[in-house]
C-alpha cells in the first residue's frame, strides 16, 4: 500500500484494502482522464501533488466500520456483491478519530518512469500510439530524495 493509514486516537494501523476494477489500458493521450496520472519530476526540484480524500460519489458520506459491516451484511443476505472488512478511501474511519495517512516511499518506487517530461510522453488525442506499449520504461528504480510529508486530519460525525 503506498498510502497507509495510522490512527492517531488509538496507536494502531488501519488495515486497508484496495478495490481494483478491470479497465482499459492507461492512456497516454492529451485531454484522456488518464493524463492527470502523467508528472513531469523535475531533478532535485521539490514536487507537491494532490488528490481529494473522499468517496468517489459527491452525494455520499463515508461510512463507520460498524456502518460498513452492516451494508455489507445487507448486501451478502441480497447476494449482492461482496464489501472488504477493511477501510477503503474513508469508509472505516471512525468518526471523533484522528488519523495520518503517510506516503510510502517503497511503493512509489515501483511505479514505471521514462525518462523526459510529460508532454515529451503525451500524444494528440486520436493517435494510432495512444496506449503505452511503445514507450521505453526505465529499469532503474526511481530514487526519492528527502522526505515525503504525510498529513493529519480528524474525522467529524
Amino acid at each position: 500500500n503506498c498510502f497507509p493509514i495510522y490512527d492517531l486516537t488509538t496507536s494502531t494501523d488501519v488495515k486497508t484494502t484496495s478495490i481494483r476494477v478491470q479497465r482499459m489500458p492507461l492512456s497516454r493521450a492529451r485531454g484522456s482522464g488518464d493524463e492527470e496520472y502523467f508528472l513531469t519530476l523535475p531533478p532535485s526540484e521539490p514536487i507537491t501533488v494532490s488528490t481529494r480524500f473522499a468517496r468517489g460519489n459527491e452525494g455520499l458520506r463515508p461510512m463507520s466500520k460498524a456502518a460498513a459491516q452492516l451494508e455489507r451484511e445487507e448486501a451478502e443476505r441480497r447476494g449482492h456483491a461482496r464489501r472488504s472488512v477493511f477501510a477503503c478511501g474513508v469508509d472505516g474511519l471512525e468518526p471523533g478519530h484522528r488519523y495520518r495517512v503517510d506516503v510510502a516511499k517503497a511503493g512509489l518506487m515501483s511505479f514505471w518512469w521514462v525518462w523526459g517530461t510529460k508532454e515529451d510522453v503525451l500524444v494528440d488525442a486520436g493517435s494510432q500510439d495512444w496506449g503505452l506499449d511503445s514507450v521505453q520504461v526505465e529499469e532503474t528504480p526511481l530514487e526519492i530524495v528527502g522526505e515525503i510529508e504525510g498529513v493529519e486530519f480528524e474525522i467529524e460525525e
